[in-house]
């Protein structure tokens, strides 16, 4: 990722055109047949490598927390090349559920892995899950994550926006307050947001005498429907669109204020076909985040859980967890363990009973207590 984000800084220095052919290349394959649905890349642990496409183990997955941060970084270099949100949507999936997974919500505790299904009596023996842990530690041997992360963070103003000339590019949502010079002139954006657990969004503009310039605001790739207005005033958001961002342009007076609003559809994701592990199983997305199941909510064996694939989930926010977070619900079905008895094998029987299952961001597993961890869930 390093590599890529150099190769992409180089090609905006010198217009070199195959430069620019390679990453576009690179970047369709990472994305679209090597990344996993959490942004985690890296699914092998020798080597700590790519493998061959589509091969994304869930349980032995590597998912290195500095490999996300570093396709952060190539993603907002592939924004500077060309302001396209296909690379924003990446990076924010990326830093929403890849990056903050990797740290504890107390700021002291981190993963330098990242898979997608944990057991954790099952990884304690495995010689090839030895570098799968179920909880945060406070440090490692090779400590690169914890710093990377920091770094990230404190540096967060540096990924939300682009200002090129005329026009300033929105790529992150996120309450701030963000001064730019334009035109030769100061201007300040304040943006007021619950995102991620709310898709409405509000900007104020504040300058000292009128400016023109362009901003450009990303709508989401999972948002299906956007709205927006300009001091109440709708614009035809289809209609603005470009390269997935809505292209709102005037001169701007302080005071002006821009509300957006991107509706959060609770969503089952399907992997593609080929990759083998996903096949007949759904994640669970609501927004930006990838939620996941725990132990602590739904009880040992999630592995077994299934999900009916045409019902609609509950959502539901819980000021009293994790500091607040939007949590799903819905009625799952699991096998009856006591109906089943002590034989390893049997014919099918089909019979199962129903179960209430609990869905929560996957970037907050392993806050409260270790167990076991599941992201994708079987449907039947």
């Amino acid at each position: 990722m390093y590599l890529y984000s150099a190769m992409a800084d180089l090609t905006r220095l010198t217009g070199d055109e195959g430069l620019r052919e390679a990453l576009l290349a690179l970047w369709h394959n990472v994305t679209a047949k090597r990344m996993y649905i959490t942004g985690g890349i890296g699914s092998q642990a020798h080597g700590e490598r790519f493998t061959v496409d589509y091969d994304l183990p869930n349980d032995t997955a590597y998912a290195e927390t500095c490999a996300a941060i570093g396709l952060v970084f190539w993603a907002s270099r592939m924004l500077r090349l060309d302001p396209d949100a296909k690379y924003a949507d990446v990076m924010e999936r990326a830093l929403y559920n890849g990056v903050l997974g990797g740290i504890s919500l107390d700021g002291k505790r981190y993963f330098y892995v990242n898979p997608l299904e944990v057991h954790p009596r099952t990884a304690q023996f495995r010689y090839d899950m030895q570098h799968v842990k179920s909880e945060r530690v406070p440090w490692f041997g090779c400590a690169c994550c914890p710093p990377n992360i920091a770094r990230l963070i404190a540096s967060l103003d540096r990924y939300v926006y682009t200002v090129e000339d005329e026009n300033v590019y929105c790529h992150l949502y996120a309450g701030h307050r963000s001064t730019f010079a334009v035109n030769g002139r100061e201007v300040r954006l304040i943006m007021e947001t619950d995102y991620p657990w709310d898709g409405n969004i509000a900007v104020t503009v504040e300058c000292e005498e009128p400016v023109f310039f362009r901003l450009f605001f990303r709508r989401p790739g999972w948002a299906e429907e956007a709205e927006a207005a300009v001091n109440g005033e709708r614009v035809d958001v289809r209609g603005a669109l470009q390269k997935g961002y809505i292209r709102l342009e005037r001169t701007w007076r302080s005071g002006d204020r821009i509300s957006l609003g991107f509706p959060m559809r609770v969503k089952k994701m399907a992997a593609h076909p080929l990759v083998r592990e996903n096949a007949g199983k759904a994640a669970v997305q609501r927004g930006p985040l990838v939620y996941c199941l725990e132990e602590i909510d739904n009880g040992p064996n999630l592995a077994d859980i299934r999900l009916p694939a045409d019902e609609a989930l509950e959502t539901g926010y819980r000021r009293d967890l994790m500091g607040g977070v939007v949590v799903l619900r819905a009625e799952g079905f699991r096998s009856d363990l006591d109906e089943w008895g002590e034989a390893l094998y049997r014919e099918y029987s089909g019979r199962q009973r129903k179960s209430a299952v609990t869905f929560v961001p996957y970037a907050y597993w392993g806050n409260r207590k270790p167990g076991e961890m599941l992201v994708w869930v079987r449907l039947l």
